[in-house]
């Protein structure tokens, strides 16, 4: 009928079972000890945007992109 679990088993569900907490805590936990504090510092330093004016001059250089009337036609 229901054959009861061997020792071997039973010790393979509860490793497989604590593996899979495990490996959640370490990767979450590595997650936010690497990835937070590199976030936080390119957030701080990092200005894609150029949003922070520059140190030596606020004028940036006209780009020559759409100069004619056909070719800012042409973005769409």
């Amino acid at each position: 009928m229901d054959e009861k679990p061997t020792f071997r088993e039973s010790v393979m569900t509860f490793l497989h079972q604590f593996g899979e907490v495990m490996g959640n805590l370490v990767l979450g936990a590595l997650y936010y000890v690497l990835l937070g504090p590199v976030a936080l510092v390119g957030r701080l330093f990092a200005d894609p945007l150029r949003m922070r004016r520059p140190a030596d001059s606020s004028f940036l250089p006209w780009q020559e992109e759409n100069d004619t009337l056909p070719e800012a036609h042409r973005q769409g």
